[in-house]
């Protein structure tokens, strides 16, 4: 789970619980807006810990033009 280190942040904080909702499975797919992962430490932050927690990652715009970033554990496929 969040194994939380004393020079966390709390914008890391935030990404960090973002992602282990994920990796936990109480959030099998979740999706944020990615102006709020911006506020919280950015797409670099939001990247690297991905990586560490082997989560995918993925950009999108919904129908409305709002930029999000979806993660998930199983990999995103593109069908078209």
């Amino acid at each position: 789970m969040m194994a939380c280190s004393k020079s966390d942040t709390p914008d890391e904080l935030w990404i960090k619980k973002w992602l282990d909702s994920v990796v936990d499975g109480s959030a099998t797919m979740s999706q944020r807006k990615l102006s709020s992962v911006e506020k919280h430490g950015g797409l670099r932050a939001a990247k690297a810990l991905a990586r560490e927690k082997k989560v995918h990652l993925v950009q999108l715009e919904d129908d409305k033009g709002n930029e999000l970033l979806a993660a998930s554990l199983k990999p995103f496929k593109v069908l078209c």
